[in-house]
């Protein structure tokens, strides 16, 4: 009994003494270089009194994503885009989404699969503004340009730059099928291209999907079918 009230007691002295440093800690932040984990663990006290302890000048660039993610209410006192790590690009699209054309900048922005992701998720209605075929993944990112932008398919369709015949982990699909699918009115520009080559499973969905146009396409399907 006596072990486990000394334990309980240590236990309780361990903790006093970690909210004294961790107070301790929290009044230097105007002397020392900003700690980021302030941002994530006391989020509301941070944004509250943000003109109190904000300093771009002692701020830790490096963490920029906390700003968006804790101080999205003060974006236009913390931006600074040649200090933002653009390597963060996604927690602007998801919690600063309103500031997009004060923050949009396509030279610096981080065009990896899962932040271009976000962008045609989150900033749809501002395609015009980011759509870039040069940075854009095509490798990755297709399905989701046909599938969620069909009506723009005159804008991005590129046939040299579509992963043709890749198949995509989920659903094992193809840029072919989902073209089918999901661009039908755009039959006779995707269908007649060199790069569109006949399979069973594309056999099938033609004659669901496409029957519109089966004028186009009748004499290849038959043609493949007496070639098997």
């Amino acid at each position: 009994m006596d072990r486990i009230c000394w334990q309980r007691g240590r236990n309780a002295v361990y903790g006093y003494l970690g909210i004294i440093r961790m107070t301790m800690e929290m009044h230097r932040y105007s002397e020392n270089r900003f700690d980021y984990r302030f941002l994530k663990g006391f989020d509301v006290h941070t944004d509250s009194d943000f003109r109190q302890w904000w300093n771009p000048e002692k701020f830790d660039w490096t963490y920029s994503k906390y700003l968006p993610r804790y101080c999205s209410h003060h974006f236009e006192q913390w931006w600074d885009s040649d200090r933002y790590n653009w390597q963060s690009s996604s927690d602007l699209i998801r919690y600063c989404r309103q500031y997009f054309h004060i923050w949009w900048d396509p030279e610096r922005f981080d065009w990896k699969p899962r932040s271009t992701r976000f962008l045609m998720n989150y900033c749809k209605e501002h395609f015009d503004s980011w759509w870039d075929p040069k940075s854009f993944p095509w490798e990755t990112n297709i399905i989701y340009l046909i599938k969620d932008f069909n009506d723009k398919f005159e804008t991005w369709w590129d046939d040299e730059k579509l992963p043709w015949g890749t198949k995509f982990l989920f659903g094992n699909i193809s840029v072919e099928e989902i073209l089918i699918r999901y661009c039908v009115a755009y039959f006779p520009i995707w269908y007649c291209t060199d790069y569109f080559q006949l399979t069973d499973r594309l056999c099938e969905l033609l004659k669901m999907h496409c029957g519109d146009f089966k004028d186009i396409w009748a004499q290849d399907y038959l043609l493949y079918k007496l070639a098997k």
